[in-house]
């Protein structure tokens, strides 16, 4: 008989809800922004964004049909993150694009070149730690794995990009702790990242007043606008929303309010019911990747299962907390819901590697 292949269906269908809502949640967010601020016609985003599914998703396809062994191989991994390195290093030379080297422009396409660091970043993770823990955490390993993650954040600080760094950071720093890194071996690479990310907000103006802004609204009124609106927006939406398109906040008051603060719209738009959907499928595909997680026999594969998932879930807290005023201003797309193609396709290979690790062979 021939072998049937199944994979974990609830994940299939929480991925497939979250991007059609995201396509609606675009749609309504963009339309405006599209014509009045960038003179294209307003399907213009979204069209774009529903582009980035279709690739998303012959890319999440090929992601599950990936063999396994691949994902386990170091030369992979180190290759993977040294073109993670090329392409930061890439978008210095690029025209910058609101005073930031964040893009690279391919062909007439732009991809922000962080938030495919972070993939690779995970994926070396998973595979140095499960080396490390499995030769008893030599020192020569641990600062090879340190320095490679130093290189990374730092190339992204410098794009500036402060937040995903600090996403990528902690990420791999929580893999380190599943895989078991003794306590001794974190506390100075603790004290490192924290004092970096203390110089780097003391080096950008823009940066100290988002956190004063955050920590006293009242005495930072500029600053503290996006949050405000952001407020306003969920506020507004009580229970039910306005209604799908009847947003107001969108109609320039709210800065971004396709991307950085899409979960304001859904909450003005869609309500409490709304935003409280969107976060229950996120925390669906959440909870099917720590279970796929658990269930991975191998080290390597069980750490890239959790980094994969904990990245996803620190990503829509980091924006949710944004949008709830929990935190400071900060551009973190909300995944497979905000506009971002590279966010979107990456997002969706990441969701296709879990799928490859949920795969059960029967006859």
């Amino acid at each position: 008989m021939p072998l049937k292949q199944r994979y974990d269906r609830i994940l299939i269908a929480a991925t497939a809800v979250q991007t059609v809502l995201g396509l609606a949640l675009v749609a309504s967010a963009s339309w405006l922004i599209a014509e009045e601020r960038y003179n294209r016609p307003g399907t213009w985003f979204v069209l774009w964004q529903a582009a980035a599914a279709v690739t998303g998703l012959a890319v999440l396809v090929a992601a599950m049909h990936l063999r396994r062994r691949l994902l386990e191989d170091e030369r992979l991994a180190w290759a993977g993150l040294a073109a993670a390195w090329l392409a930061l290093a890439a978008a210095f030379v690029s025209p910058e694009i609101a005073h930031t080297h964040r893009w690279l422009s391919l062909g007439g396409l732009s991809i922000q070149p962080s938030v495919l660091a972070r993939v690779a970043v995970i994926f070396f993770a998973a595979v140095e730690l499960a080396r490390a823990a499995g030769e008893g955490w030599p020192v020569r390993r641990l600062l090879r794995f340190g320095a490679a993650i130093g290189v990374t954040a730092l190339l992204i600080v410098l794009e500036p990009d402060l937040g995903s760094a600090a996403l990528l950071v902690a990420v791999a720093a929580t893999m380190a702790w599943v895989a078991g890194l003794p306590a001794r071996y974190m506390a100075a690479p603790a004290a490192v990242g924290l004092l970096g990310g203390i110089v780097a907000v003391l080096a950008e103006p823009y940066r100290l007043a988002r956190i004063r802004a955050f920590l006293d609204p009242d005495a930072a009124s500029a600053a503290a606008w996006q949050t405000r609106q952001s407020l306003i927006a969920l506020g507004s939406g009580g229970l039910t929303g306005r209604g799908y398109g009847a947003g107001l906040q969108k109609l320039f008051f709210l800065p971004e309010p396709h991307t950085d603060f899409i979960l304001a719209i859904a909450g003005e738009e869609l309500g409490l019911l709304g935003v409280g959907f969107i976060l229950l499928i996120a925390a669906v595909i959440v909870w099917r990747g720590l279970a796929i997680a658990g269930r991975q026999e191998q080290r390597s594969l069980g750490l890239l299962a959790f980094g994969l998932t904990f990245a996803f879930a620190l990503q829509t807290l980091l924006h949710a907390a944004v949008c709830f005023g929990l935190a400071p201003p900060k551009g973190i797309p909300l995944p497979l819901i905000s506009y971002g193609r590279t966010d979107l396709v990456v997002t969706m290979a990441s969701l296709g590697l879990l799928l490859n690790l949920s795969r059960e062979v029967g006859a």
